[in-house]
C-alpha cells in the first residue's frame, strides 16, 4: 500500500544537465518491486530538458525541487533529505540506475536487523554502456578501518535512517571535500559509532564516465587526501604506527591514481603519481609492481 503522506523510504536524486540519463535512473525507480516510495529529483537548475524529462513520468511520487547548489552536490542531497518524508533514505545519482528488487531487499534487510544504521550493497560497473564486472563493497565498518583502508561504500548504493543522517549534519558543504563529501559522511558515521552493514547483492549499476578523466583524477586525489589529512589531524595519539599508517593510506591514493592512467595509456602522469607514492610509502611492493608494469608499458 502506498501512503504518499509518510512513505517508507525517500529516493534522493540530485542531478545537473543529465537528463539523456536521468530517464533511466527514474525509470529504475518507478520499476522496483516494492512500491511505497518517493523519489526527490534535485534539480540544480539544468539547462538541457531534465524538468520535461522529470514531469513526463506523471507519477505523484516523483516531486521536482529546483535547488542552485553552487557546485556541491552534498548540498543537493542535503536538501532532498530535508524535504523528504519517510524515516529512511536512498541516495541515486542521475546517471545510475537500481535493478528492481533493490527497495524490497534493502528494506527487508533494515527490518531484520533493527540496530542496523547503513546499508550498502554491491553493483555492477557500466563502462562504454557495457557491464564489466561487480563492485564488492566493504568489509570496513569502524572508523579505523574506513579510514586507513579505503572508502569501501557508494553513495548510490547506500541507504540510511534518516534521523542519523540529520543529527551527523548530512554531507558536508565545504568547497575543500567537494567530490569526497560521501566519504567524509561515512567517516562521521564511523566515528559516531553507528552500525554499517554490507548486503553482497549487485541491486544496481554504476555508470564509470570517460569525459575529462585526466583533471578528474587529479581533482579527486587532491580532495582525497585532503579529507584525509583532516581526519588524520584529528586522531588522537599519533603513535609511530598511526603515523605509519597515515603515510601507507597517502601511497594508497596516489597509487589508485596511477593505476588509472596506467589503464588509459598516459605513462607520464602515471609515472609522477607512482613518485608521489613512493614518497610517501618507499617500502610498498605494489608500487614497485606499478613501476614496472608502467616502464614496461602493460595495462592493468
Amino acid at each position: 500500500m502506498i501512503n504518499s503522506s509518510h512513505p517508507a523510504i525517500s529516493v534522493i536524486i540530485p542531478t545537473y544537465n543529465q537528463a539523456h540519463f536521468l530517464r533511466e535512473a527514474i525509470q529504475s525507480v518507478i520499476c522496483q518491486t516494492f512500491t511505497d516510495w518517493e523519489a526527490i529529483v534535485v534539480n540544480n537548475y539544468s539547462e538541457d530538458n531534465t524538468i520535461e524529462v522529470v514531469e513526463s513520468f506523471k507519477d505523484q511520487r516523483i516531486k521536482l525541487i529546483n535547488f542552485r547548489n553552487h557546485g556541491i552536490i552534498g548540498a543537493s542531497r542535503n536538501e532532498g533529505v530535508r524535504q523528504a518524508k519517510a524515516d529512511k533514505i536512498a541516495f541515486l545519482d542521475s546517471d545510475d540506475t537500481w535493478n528492481s528488487l533493490k527497495l524490497e531487499r534493502v528494506l527487508s534487510f533494515f527490518q531484520g536487523q533493527p540496530g542496523v544504521e547503513l546499508v550498502c550493497h554491491d553493483e555492477w560497473a557500466l563502462v562504454d554502456n557495457r557491464i564489466k564486472n561487480v563492485i564488492e563493497y566493504g568489509p570496513y565498518k569502524n572508523y579505523h578501518g574506513l579510514l586507513f583502508q579505503k572508502n569501501c561504500l557508494s553513495t548510490s548504493a547506500v541507504a540510511m535512517r534518516r534521523d542519523k543522517f540529520l543529527a551527523l549534519g548530512g554531507f558536508s558543504e565545504e568547497v575543500r571535500f567537494a567530490g569526497v563529501e560521501d566519504y567524509d559522511l561515512w567517516l562521521r558515521l564511523a566515528k559516531a559509532g553507528g552500525a554499517i552493514a554490507y548486503l553482497h547483492e549487485a541491486l544496481g549499476t554504476c555508470r564509470l564516465h570517460e569525459q575529462s578523466f585526466s583533471a578528474k583524477t587529479q581533482q579527486h586525489c587532491d580532495k582525497s587526501l585532503d579529507l584525509l589529512n583532516y581526519h588524520f589531524e584529528n586522531w588522537r595519539e599519533k603513535t609511530f604506527l598511526i603515523r605509519y599508517l597515515m603515510r601507507k593510506r597517502r601511497a594508497d591514493t596516489w597509487r589508485g591514481g596511477a593505476k588509472s592512467y596506467l589503464n588509459r595509456r598516459n605513462h607520464r602522469q602515471a609515472s609522477r603519481f607512482l613518485r608521489l607514492a613512493l614518497k610517501e610509502d618507499p617500502l610498498a611492493l605494489k608500487t614497485w609492481v606499478l613501476i614496472a608494469m608502467n616502464l614496461l608499458r602493460i595495462r592493468i
